[in-house]
């Protein structure tokens, strides 16, 4: 436990807070009122409606629900009891051809699921302990309010040692006053806010943690080059993110990255073998998971499976201009301060090198695959939801700007990712109340005209 800590912390936590201004301690703790202000509120709504609805959510968890009532992954019987579909889809999606093992196909990754294990085994455990005792008559169904309140808060609390670890990662390019800042800011007021706090069954918060976690393991490589460990725990990350969302499989160019800056400085290529090795351990298992899955789903161990349900990419076609700047959840037209953050990972790459020219790539290759997709828009989403490795590396960009400009420009970029964070705020609320269109184009006179029409 001790080693854990002095791992993950840096000092007395108690002094850090303490250190910072006034001003960041306030937005901090603005930041963690409205994370847990939109939990609560989501939670109170689960009597009305279940908290993990939605066609990418129930699939997210169909997997785990599959196995842990009916010891199998025929997701018939569970797509018959659940209670997270609109009517319409509940009774078409059964009637959809079935995979050649006789199965409803199920095209998300198992690893939102593989991560919610134990928040589904406590819950479990007390709804089989509160019928033991005569507490209640819940059923073990997967599905009722112990389920959702078990699995919503441990990923709830998962969002929050994420968010910790991305200080932790940026502290290492920034000082600890911008590094808070930039972290909390960007969070704030990016897609995030509604997938780490609104919508925690979207696969997005898991893959964040994932991302995270392998670029923090990376970085203790670079003290620590031979210890297997920290390569190993990397693979693991970028393994799970993958299995959580297919894309981020192209992070996968930052620890190659590593480890040639690491073979450039050492010249020694049995080492950069074995640090492959423990990297690939870390990361093999979780794919071969992955594998399993398809297999008794699809009867293939390795496939596309959005492509077998006919949702291409057009690789000569992408729309950057859409996928960026478009009202249809263009990243930087939703969320104008990612545009500063980009700006700032380019100005610390060029001036700090190393695994920041790999975030730049990996960020780039990343606008050109959802640029390519059919479906670049992504649906009903929040934003651009598309992009959680990105965000990571753009909160180091947004710390950068806070150390590197002088004070008075500091002092409004603080003031207008301020107002940018009560913005997006705003603009979730209505999103969340169906005020504003969830899968077509949104202007910001739009947002302006629902929040007129609600006050008055």
């Amino acid at each position: 436990m001790n080693r854990l800590k002095r791992l993950l912390t840096s000092g007395d936590p108690a002094e850090s807070w303490r250190g910072l201004s006034a001003r960041t301690r306030w937005f901090v703790l603005a930041c963690v009122v409205i994370a847990i202000g939109l939990f609560v509120s989501q939670l109170v709504e689960i009597p009305k409606r279940s908290a993990m609805r939605g066609s990418d959510n129930t699939f997210n968890y169909l997997w785990l629900r599959s196995l842990m009532v009916g010891g199998d992954l025929d997701f018939r019987d569970d797509l018959d009891a659940c209670n997270t579909l609109v009517p319409e889809l509940k009774t078409t999606i059964p009637q959809l051809p079935l995979t050649k093992t006789g199965v409803v196909t199920n095209k998300y990754g198992v690893g939102w699921s593989l991560v919610s294990v134990p928040f589904y085994l406590a819950a479990d455990g007390i709804v089989g302990t509160g019928r033991a005792l005569g507490v209640w008559n819940l059923e073990r169904d997967g599905y009722n309010w112990v389920y959702q309140v078990c699995l919503q808060t441990g990923h709830f609390l998962l969002a929050g040692f994420a968010l910790f670890l991305a200080y932790r990662v940026t502290r290492r390019w920034c000082a600890r006053e911008p590094a808070v800042l930039g972290v909390a800011m960007l969070w704030a007021a990016s897609p995030m806010l509604y997938y780490q706090t609104s919508n925690l069954s979207m696969s997005h918060g898991v893959t964040f943690f994932a991302l995270v976690l392998c670029l923090y393991a990376l970085q203790r490589t670079e003290a620590a080059p031979e210890r297997w460990l920290w390569w190993m725990l990397a693979g693991a990350g970028l393994g799970l993110a993958t299995i959580t969302r297919y894309q981020t499989a192209v992070f996968g160019l930052v620890p190659v990255w590593a480890i040639l800056m690491q073979v450039r400085t050492t010249k020694n290529l049995p080492a950069m073998s074995r640090q492959g090795l423990a990297f690939a351990a870390g990361a093999v298992p979780f794919v071969a998971l992955q594998m399993v899955a398809w297999k008794i789903v699809y009867g293939s161990w390795l496939l596309y499976s959005y492509g077998a349900e006919a949702e291409p990419f057009y690789w000569t076609k992408p729309v950057f201009a859409e996928v960026l700047f478009s009202a249809k959840h263009g990243l930087f037209y939703w969320h104008p301060l990612l545009l500063a953050g980009c700006a700032g990972l380019i100005a610390v790459a060029w001036k700090r090198g190393g695994l920041l020219w790999a975030g730049v790539v990996v960020t780039a290759i990343s606008v050109y695959v959802n640029a390519a997709w059919w479906c670049w828009w992504f649906g009903s989403s929040f934003g651009s939801r598309a992009f959680e490795g990105a965000f990571l590396f753009f909160m180091v960009g947004l710390a950068w700007c806070f150390e590197r400009l002088s004070e008075r420009a500091t002092r409004w970029l603080f003031a207008a990712g301020a107002s940018l964070v009560v913005w997006n705020l705003l603009w979730l609320l209505l999103y969340r109340m169906a005020l504003v269109s969830r899968n077509d184009a949104v202007t910001y006179g739009d947002v302006v005209r629902a929040w007129w029409k609600l006050i008055t």
